[in-house]
Order: C-alpha cells, then sequence, then structure tokens
C-alpha cells in the first residue's frame, strides 16, 4: 500500500480503493489455505514478472531477423508496423484466412481482424457463415500464454503488408504464420532469446519487492514450496537468483523442491523421476541441498514433496500448461496469475459511476422492453396501449443513447483493439470463462497473498440466477 493510503480526505480514497481492488484475490471456488500442505510456482510470468512491452519487443525483431536469415524474406519487412496493443491472450489465429479472432465464453466469433483493419459485419458473416468455429482443427491456435503476443503482432503487420505491397510475401497466410510461430519457437529453443535476456535482465524483469515476504510467509505458515518451471536450469538459475538477490545461489533456500524443464503440460503424466541437478555445477543454482531436478513427472514431485492431489496449490499463467492440466490430470488447486487483471481494474476503478450506471441502464431496458412486449401482446386495452407505447418508445430510446455513451467511456480506458482481456459485450470471453473454470482464485502477482493471512478461507461469491436478479440490491 502507498505510504498516502491511511490517510483521510476525499482526494485520497479513490486511489486507495483502486490500490485495494486490484490487488484482491478474486474466488471462484472455496479454497482453504489452512488443509494445504504444499504451494508451488511456475516462474516466467508468474514469480518472475515480466516487462512485457520490452520483452514482447525483442521477440518481435528477434523474429524478424529470422525470417530474413533463415526464410529468405525480404529485408523490407523490418518496416512492419509494431503495435504493442495489436494481441491480447485468449485470441485465436485463423491461418488459413489471415485474421486474428476474439471469441465469447459460447464459442461465437465476436470480432476479427485481418492485418490491421476489422472485419464488418456483412464480410465476418461471409467468412465465418456459422458465427462458431471448431478450436481443435490445425487451421486455428489459441493465444493461451503472454509469451503469443510477439507472433500475433507481427503476424497481423506482415498480413497488412502482404495484402498492401504486391510480391513482398508470396506465401498462404497459412506459411506465413507458420514461418512466424517457427522463428519464434526456435528463439526459445536454440537459447538465444534467453542469451539477451540475461545479459542485462534488468531490463525485461520486474522485482517485485513483495515477491520474498510473501514466500517466506507461506514457509513460516508451514507450508512446503516449490519451484515447477519448463525453463532450463540455466535460465532459471539466473532468473531466480537476480530476482531474489542475496548471496548467489541463495534463492533455492526459500523452496524445498525445484523442478526445471519440466516439459508441461506433459509432466502431469506418468514419466518416471526427474534427474538431479549436479551440485556446484550452476554458480546461481548450486543445489546444496541436492532438491534441485530436471524433468520427471508429477508423481515424482508428490512423492519428494510429501503432498498430493488437493492439498496442493499451484500458481500458473498458463491457462492448459498449468491450471487446467494440474487440475484435471492430478487434481491439485490452482491460482492462475493474470497480470493483466490489475491493468483492467485500475483503468476501470476511475469510472466505478459509470460502471454503476451501466447497470442500472440495462435493469432499466429490461423492464421497458418487458412492459412494451405485454403491450404488443393485446393483454392491455387497446387505445391505452398505444398511448404508451409512443412513450416507451421514447424512453427505450433515451436509454439505449445513454447506454452508448457509457459503454464509449468504459471502451475508452481498455485495448483500443480488443478491449476488455475477460468480456466480450455482455458475455464473458473465451479466456474469462476458461479463468473461471479452471482457477480456483486468480490474480495480478504473487505478491498479492501477502495481504492476506496464510490461512484464509477463499470464500466463492454467491452465484446470482437470473431469475434471482429482481431481489438483489442495487449496487
Amino acid at each position: 500500500m502507498n505510504q498516502d493510503a491511511g490517510k483521510t480526505g476525499a482526494g485520497l480514497q479513490p486511489e486507495r480503493r483502486e490500490l485495494l481492488h486490484r490487488r484482491r484475490i478474486f474466488t471462484n471456488r472455496n479454497l482453504r489455505m489452512e488443509s494445504i500442505e504444499a504451494i508451488g510456482f511456475d516462474m516466467d510470468h508468474t514469480v518472475a514478472v515480466y516487462k512485457t512491452e520490452r520483452f514482447n519487443r525483442l521477440t518481435f525483431d528477434m523474429a524478424i531477423a529470422a525470417l530474413i536469415k533463415d526464410k529468405n524474406y525480404s529485408p523490407r519487412i523490418t518496416e512492419v508496423t509494431w503495435e504493442p496493443a495489436g494481441a491480447i491472450r485468449g485470441l485465436c489465429v485463423d491461418k488459413k484466412l489471415g485474421n486474428l479472432l476474439k471469441i465469447d465464453a459460447y464459442g461465437h466469433i465476436s470480432r476479427a481482424r485481418h492485418g490491421q483493419a476489422f472485419l464488418d459485419k456483412k464480410e465476418k458473416k461471409k467468412q465465418y457463415p456459422r458465427g462458431r468455429i471448431r478450436i481443435g482443427k490445425d487451421r486455428y491456435r489459441i493465444f493461451d500464454t503472454l509469451f503469443d503476443m510477439p507472433e500475433g503482432i507481427l503476424y497481423a503487420g506482415l498480413v497488412e503488408m502482404k495484402d498492401r505491397v504486391d510480391g513482398l510475401l508470396p506465401m498462404s497466410y497459412l506459411t506465413l504464420y507458420n514461418d512466424i510461430r517457427n522463428a519464434v519457437d526456435t528463439l526459445h529453443a536454440d537459447g538465444s532469446l534467453k542469451a539477451r535476456i540475461t545479459v542485462d535482465l534488468a531490463d525485461y524483469f520486474e522485482k517485485d519487492p513483495g515477491l520474498v515476504p510473501t514466500l517466506k510467509k507461506f514457509r513460516q505458515a508451514g507450508k512446503k514450496l516449490f519451484l515447477l518451471t519448463n525453463s532450463e536450469a540455466e535460465y532459471t538459475a539466473a532468473v531466480m537468483d537476480f530476482l531474489v538477490g542475496g548471496k548467489k545461489g541463495s534463492w533455492e533456500n526459500l523452496f524445498d523442491l525445484v523442478i526445471c524443464f519440466a516439459c508441461k503440460p506433459g509432466y502431469f503424466l506418468a514419466r518416471g523421476d526427474g534427474e538431479p541437478v549436479p551440485k556446484g555445477k550452476l554458480p546461481m543454482m548450486p543445489n546444496r541441498k541436492g532438491n534441485c531436478y530436471v524433468g520427471g513427472d508429477s508423481f515424482f514431485l508428490e512423492r519428494v514433496i510429501g503432498a498430493t492431489a488437493d492439498n496442493i496449490l499451484y500458481f500458473g499463467d498458463h491457462t492448459y500448461g498449468d491450471i487446467l492440466r494440474s487440475k484435471k490430470s492430478v487434481g491439485w488447486r490452482t491460482a492462475m496469475i493474470v497480470p493483466e487483471v490489475e491493468e483492467e481494474v485500475a483503468a476501470m476503478a476511475p469510472l466505478r459511476a459509470q460502471w454503476q450506471d451501466m447497470a442500472a441502464v440495462e435493469e432499466l431496458l429490461e423492464d421497458l422492453v418487458m412492459e412494451k412486449d405485454f403491450l404488443v401482446s393485446g393483454q392491455a386495452n387497446e387505445e391505452d396501449a398505444q398511448a404508451r407505447l409512443g412513450e416507451l418508445d421514447k424512453l427505450i430510446g433515451e436509454a439505449l443513447g445513454h447506454r452508448a455513451r457509457l459503454q464509449r467511456s468504459l471502451r475508452a480506458v481498455l485495448n483500443p483493439h480488443w478491449e476488455s482481456l475477460f468480456r466480450e459485450g455482455r458475455a464473458a470471453s473465451r479466456l474469462g470463462r476458461q479463468i473461471t473454470d479452471f482457477a480456483c482464485v486468480y490474480t495480478g502477482r504473487v505478491s498479492n497473498f501477502l495481504n492476506y493471512p496464510a490461512d484464509k478461507f477463499f470464500a466463492r461469491p454467491v452465484e446470482v440466477l437470473p431469475h434471482e436478479r429482481w431481489a438483489q440490491p442495487e449496487a
């Protein structure tokens, strides 16, 4: 909390409320921390908070260089537009038509962007006549992780160049995407991207002052802690040593078990024991206690850590590789780290009054339309009905205009292209639904748990069904 948070004065109160709300833990299913025996953490985008835009730009630039060098792309592609807000998590790539799609919780395509322009309703209907797609087809790929953002931004930019400059990119949209995907994959696999990052870790990572106190608080409460990451041992050692600080390699003391190069989601299938990291080989991961391993599987981890199934809470950022698979395959409890939630809450906090006004307008519109439907049905006196219908049309028009103005003000603070990560109109987005379906709790960063007791009982809010809304107090 900032140093002014406890002061009185109306001018400070909105800032204080915004800070408190964006640092909260949001609960989908009851979670009793007292019953948790072991807590695990992914590293990248979980305990390790990236400076996202800087990291994305590095990946973007290196992928362009790789396409020119390895795929003989024209050097002119260096002129591609860098658009930081061009992609968000949860989007779907249509590799055949060259589109980025946003999908709601029910599988309907709500927005389709080709290059740097959105398809209008007529064109979207023409390209997707059913309004829905089958995600499992090879034609599509979902952006499940923050690591996917650079390739989404680059793909949109190169699709724009392909359409505008004849002969510059003669390949199909499918080949173009696959080339970008392979380039980005290679940067991660061959170590070249990580080599650039480790030269100056401070350029690409934020040091969260609450991280170490949070881990120590869990340990003092008797929880066993483990780190479970897909990153290689050398990179893990460098990043964790930087984030924690202190004597070289001392970060190991925060964890009872460290697993590197886990290859999730395959880690949650039976594959055998992990291989110990050689003691003393890595200065920043000396493995003094013999608790650092490479590979293995979740059954090996449970045996070593001494906890199983719903006595384990796992923190991760990847909806599939971290949250869904750990929950469905081995029954772990899940805490999803969603950095974007802090950004959205912070952006929306000053507009709380508009948000509440929007709820009131929606309620009013529902009542007005219901009254109009009743009159049109012929159950009222025809003369009285005609007089009232004219009045209702006017009231509905005014309410619709007011709603449109509110919608514009609320949208203006979100992503300029895709708006909310979590919503699409009145429905949750596909990603928003996944977070509520698979994560027991979610929050913006691990250190938000510092604000809660280590034995906290996180209780899910009461679910309000449509027929119960009439009984709810006004916001």
